[in-house]
């Protein structure tokens, strides 16, 4: 693992990650690139099974993992030359990039995600409510 992904894994030195790259489609265009990074020990099974589909879902039933909360950052890139090729976009295209890591039910982290979604297909909306002014 690299000191980041050991770091927000709470690896130690030796400890091994199993790292996945998918490539998210819909309608046979690419939209998604997705480097998935999981604790090695937890996880050597999945080496070996058919990973199309919902890897969350392969997480909870397979694993029997209590997925319980993600924190997630996002932000802007210029897109490099490896990754803006599998979306087929040309390299420096803009894209959103989006970091998550998963923890399970007893708080402990499960997943490190980082997604580049294409610039041109995807739209960032948020929605937020409930303000409250102190003092009042």
């Amino acid at each position: 693992a690299t000191d980041h992904v050991a770091k927000a894994l709470i690896l130690g030195s030796n400890n091994k990650v199993i790292a996945i790259r998918r490539l998210r489609t819909g309608n046979d265009i690419p939209l998604i690139y997705e480097k998935s990074y999981l604790p090695g020990n937890m996880f050597k099974d999945i080496l070996t099974m058919d990973l199309t589909g919902s890897m969350y879902k392969i997480m909870s039933e397979r694993f029997q993992i209590v997925l319980a909360r993600s924190e997630q950052r996002i932000w802007a890139v210029n897109l490099k030359e490896e990754i803006a090729a599998y979306l087929n976009l040309p390299e420096n295209a803009a894209a959103l990039c989006m970091e998550s890591v998963t923890f399970n039910a007893n708080n402990i982290p499960i997943e490190v995600l980082r997604g580049y979604y294409r610039g041109d297909k995807y739209v960032f909306e948020v929605e937020v409510g409930g303000y409250h002014i102190k003092g009042q």
